[in-house]
């Protein structure tokens, strides 16, 4: 089913729910719902240019393969610090690691990277009968895989490597794989991530590059695309691109770790997109503390702090007292105010519940056709279905004012719902305050 903004006068020619969010002059507008971040990788093992959902440490270790601590994983472990699920995608194809146990023996990797480098392929006679052998891989120290075989052909290919050759298998102590590389991601395989993520769902996406303007281009032309033409609600993170638009988050600050590694802007917008990614609706980032963070690349005076606020940029803040990192202002990319898109609209708190409006709205819009349509009956375009769209609509909204994000709720006045010119279709017009954070405090201090 289509989605997207529309432009009032103008009718869609595809069947679909459209939204027009705009700020009035009483600064009514609306917020939204996360979990999900999808995030590109070069990494040292896994299934290239494919999505593989990760909400644990066991179905990393079963659908990708690598251990939390693997080098290459650095960014996915800040990610998981605050999203509930990383939609992790490998950029890089890499060359995989090989071993010629015999003329005719050879194992080969499964996947290119450096990670096949700490594979060894054992052959040992069996104990049992003296003419087969036991077959066993290695990842490190730890056996991950053993056959009993009369004959190279039998093998059969395991999680990490697959065999080639016929005949007897040489015994061997160990041989261990090498010449695995990683390789380096291109332009192109960025590109072809932003293409494959076009189809998989997601709150916040992630782009951790600083090398090319064009990319970075890209990547905002990608979720304004997705945002005002399909109607997915999406943000994306990325460093050192002033793109004027709330689905971007410029991050321009660095953040130095507990262990000493240090972080680029690029890099912690990883963090960044699944703090984004696993704040509630009702939530703001600003001075939620970077967990494992013990100072900032570059410490900034007020007026630098006031002045890159001002161009929109995302900041840490090292604080001396406490020897923590936290987020200096829960802000978008967004300078360019008008009167539908004040500076309202530049706080990711105010977006989170836009876009929780318009993404719950429709899925439950979707559901509610759906159930008509599986009982034999449409939506009639109607006084009937104007009432039966409110009622949804009304159960929602007082929802979402339940849970303190949005405040002062009418359904009698907030909700005016009409036929379009056509009379196929619904024009739906929804005033909405949002609820903001309090992250300024004033205090009078009389001394005595």
């Amino acid at each position: 089913m289509n989605g997207g903004t529309f432009t009032p006068g103008t009718e869609k020619k595809r069947p679909g729910i459209y939204f027009n969010f705009k700020t009035t002059a009483e600064q009514r507008i609306t917020l939204g719902d996360r979990g999900t971040v999808a995030l590109p990788l070069v990494m040292s093992w896994g299934e290239p240019k494919t999505f593989i959902s990760i909400s644990n440490m066991e179905d990393l270790n079963k659908k990708v393969g690598l251990n939390i601590d693997d080098k290459s994983l650095l960014l996915f472990r800040e990610a998981k610090k605050k999203a509930q699920t990383v939609l992790l995608y490998r950029l890089n194809e890499g060359e995989p690691a090989k071993a010629e146990i015999a003329e005719n023996f050879v194992v080969t990797a499964n996947y290119g990277g450096q990670k096949g480098n700490e594979i060894t392929v054992q052959v040992a006679e069996n104990v049992l009968d003296s003419t087969k052998r036991d077959v066993i891989t290695y990842l490190g120290t730890d056996i991950v895989d053993k056959q009993i075989v009369t004959d190279v052909k039998d093998l059969v290919k395991n999680k990490y490597v697959q065999f080639s050759g016929e005949g007897e298998a040489v015994i061997t102590a160990g041989v261990a794989l090498s010449g695995g590389k990683n390789g380096v991601a291109s332009v192109a395989d960025y590109t072809a991530f932003l293409e494959a993520a076009e189809t998989e769902y997601f709150d916040v996406i992630a782009l951790p590059v600083d090398n090319s303007e064009q990319l970075k281009a890209t990547f905002s032309s990608f979720i304004e695309r997705l945002r005002d033409k399909q109607g997915r609600k999406v943000q994306g993170v990325v460093a050192n691109y002033a793109a004027d638009q709330e689905g971007i988050i410029n991050v321009t600050s660095g953040v130095v770790l507990e262990d000493g590694t240090e972080l680029t802007p690029a890099q912690t917008t990883a963090w960044v997109a699944g703090a984004s990614a696993g704040a509630n609706f009702n939530q703001s980032l600003t001075f939620v503390e970077y967990e494992g963070a013990v100072d900032t690349l570059e410490r900034l005076d007020n007026d630098q702090v006031e002045y890159r606020l001002s161009q929109g940029e995302f900041l840490f803040t090292f604080d001396a007292r406490d020897r923590t990192v936290s987020v200096e202002k829960d802000i978008n990319s967004l300078t360019s105010f008008t009167v539908e898109k004040n500076q309202q609209m530049a706080k990711n708190k105010i977006i989170r519940v836009l876009d929780a409006i318009n993404n719950d709205l429709t899925f439950e819009l979707k559901n509610l056709i759906k159930l008509r349509k599986a009982n034999g009956n449409d939506i009639p375009a109607s006084d009937d279905g104007v009432q039966l769209v409110k009622t949804l609509i009304t159960q929602y909204l007082t929802q979402l004012q339940d849970g303190s994000g949005i405040t002062g709720f009418n359904s009698e006045t907030d909700i005016v719902i009409g036929l379009n010119e056509d009379r196929d279709g619904f024009m739906i017009d929804l005033a909405v305050q949002p609820v903001d954070a309090a992250e300024k405090f004033y205090f009078n201090v009389e001394v005595k």
